[in-house]
């Protein structure tokens, strides 16, 4: 996009921000009196720090539009560089308005104020279009002259506005790889359908059990009523034993998906294999196209009968527990989700990580493999040479870089469960905290209580388990693309020909035939 609209665009969109945000300031206080909110400041009542937040958005993207316009060259560059930033400078503020709705919600039992409404939806929309504006200051694109020489050209600028990075380095996108490792499954349809309605009927009794237990703990504690604990308990039990059996139907489909796809998978590279060209085995190791066919595939397998099947089931039960939590207490479940959006946001940044290091690791095991392969075919020739041990020294180099790669992947698990596991510590803390104050207040039963927090441990527990089953996903659609790179390889020279003599005499003469393969085009095989 041309630098003057990426410009006037921002500076339009930020003006009505600060505008719309004035408006229902002033209208909510009931007049214009900056002055007075900030001497008599309220954070329980007082909206002057929603608009001061509003105006420090406005200086931020008045800073962007001004870097760009005055430098298109390095400008945008420094923007796509700071994604990252102005993703943080967003979701904080989202948390500080739930923070804000809870304080406002304490002096006032009933929010019924439209004006704090109105300006409580328009901040939400209004930092959904900071960060696009950001993105549109980002895909500012300068001429040749502007760039000057050996800098990018226009259309590597183009390229580089959705990963920072020229097209043909780009990572490429586990969306479209899934979609299509999922195309391959349509044989198994009737089973996956098998399989997914039991998963949501294993999730959803599992989703019923923590609000059945609170209304056992209810019937003792409050009601003291030996009826009611009963009945809890007969309902909890039931769904326990419907929970069960649910799943266990659910895991065994799930295993046989994984094996006719395994076997699917093994079948489609292996003929895609054979009708390769012969300069195609010269330009790929043995050891590299052997791992695609063994552990390569395996992975994908799995990819589809325990990650999205964990992943799916994960979900379903969140979203069960979600509508639960809301329906016990919406303030606490404020509490609860304003830590998640920041579990997201590191999940995100060490799902992208992951994934390349997985399909590092997966060269560097294919690139070991080969170099064994290669050892053992030539065995005669290695002991002739008495070179066992030089030769068991190169694979144990190319373990080591095996294993680098995986202390690296293991550093970045650690640092992604230290993040996460500290965000879910302080959220529990706070629920605890909070929780207590309104049963005290007798906003909230105890009962109630005991049910969210199991709610909020499950919901935690959905969303390590989606963590960990994300890590396992990108390191699925990492081996996948190298799959379907073989798979959908187009050889260059076909051999399906269907003409044939009537008769053959057994004798082949060669005529101003000539030829050379690929790999040695300088030697003529034939003359």
């Amino acid at each position: 996009m041309r630098a003057w609209k990426a410009v006037a665009s921002t500076l339009a969109l930020s003006g009505a921000d600060v505008v719309v945000t004035t408006l229902l300031y002033t209208h909510g206080r009931g007049g214009w009196d900056v002055l007075r909110d900030l001497r008599h400041f309220n954070i329980f009542n007082s909206l002057l720090d929603v608009w001061g937040g509003c105006l420090y958005r406005s200086c931020v993207l008045l800073g962007a539009a001004i870097g760009v316009a005055t430098n298109t060259a390095y400008g945008p560059r420094r923007l796509r560089a700071s994604r990252t930033f102005i993703a943080i400078i967003c979701l904080l503020m989202g948390i500080y308005m739930m923070v804000k709705l809870l304080l406002y919600s304490e002096v006032r039992r009933t929010i019924r104020d439209p004006w704090f409404w109105g300006l409580f939806a328009w901040t939400y929309v209004s930092l959904a279009a900071t960060f696009g504006l950001w993105q549109l200051l980002a895909c500012v694109t300068s001429s040749r002259e502007a760039l000057g020489p050996g800098s990018e050209s226009r259309a590597e600028a183009e390229e580089s506005c959705d990963g920072s990075v020229p097209r043909d380095k780009r990572e490429k996108a586990a969306g479209p790889t899934i979609h299509k490792l999922l195309s391959y499954t349509k044989p198994d349809a009737f089973f996956l359908g098998i399989a997914f309605f039991f998963l949501l009927v294993a999730a959803l009794g599992e989703t019923f059990l923590p609000y059945y237990t609170g209304l056992a703990i209810d019937g003792i504690v409050v009601q003291k009523s030996m009826d009611r604990f009963s009945t809890a308990v007969l309902v909890v039990s039931l769904l326990a034993i419907g929970s069960s059996f649910a799943a266990g139907i659910r895991g065994g489909f799930f295993t046989l998906i994984f094996a006719r796809l395994n076997i699917r998978l093994r079948n489609c590279l292996f003929r895609s294999l054979m009708s390769q060209e012969m300069s195609f085995f010269d330009e790929n190791r043995t050891g590299d196209v052997i791992s695609r066919l063994t552990s390569d595939t395996t992975i994908v397998s799995d990819l589809v009968s325990q990650n999205i099947n964990i992943f799916l089931r994960n979900m379903v039960k969140a979203a069960g527990v979600i509508f639960f939590m809301f329906s016990l207490s919406w303030k606490l479940s404020l509490v609860t989700f304003m830590g998640f959006p920041i579990i997201m946001l590191v999940s995100d940044i060490y799902g992208k990580y992951y994934k390349k290091l997985s399909k590092d690791v997966q060269s560097a095991l294919a690139k070991a493999n080969n170099t064994a392969e290669e050892t053992i075919s030539a065995m005669k020739t290695v002991r002739s040479f008495a070179n066992e041990e030089a030769e068991a020294d190169v694979y144990w180099q190319k373990l080591q870089q095996v294993y680098k790669l995986n202390k690296r992947e293991a550093m970045a698990y650690t640092y992604y469960v230290w993040s996460s596991g500290l965000t879910l510590l302080v959220v529990q803390v706070s629920i605890l905290y909070y929780g207590g104050h309104l049963v005290i207040s007798g906003q909230m039963t105890s009962g109630n209580l005991i049910s969210f927090i199991i709610y909020e441990f499950v919901l935690g527990d959905c969303m390590e388990s989606v963590g960990s089953v994300y890590s396992g996903l990108m390191q699925g659609v990492g081996a996948a693309e190298k799959v379907f790179e073989f798979i959908d390889r187009q050889p260059t020279m076909v051999s399906d020909g269907a003409l044939a003599p009537e008769h053959v005499d057994g004798k082949v003469e060669f005529r101003n035939v000539t030829f050379s393969y690929r790999t040695r085009s300088a030697t003529q095989v034939l003359q």
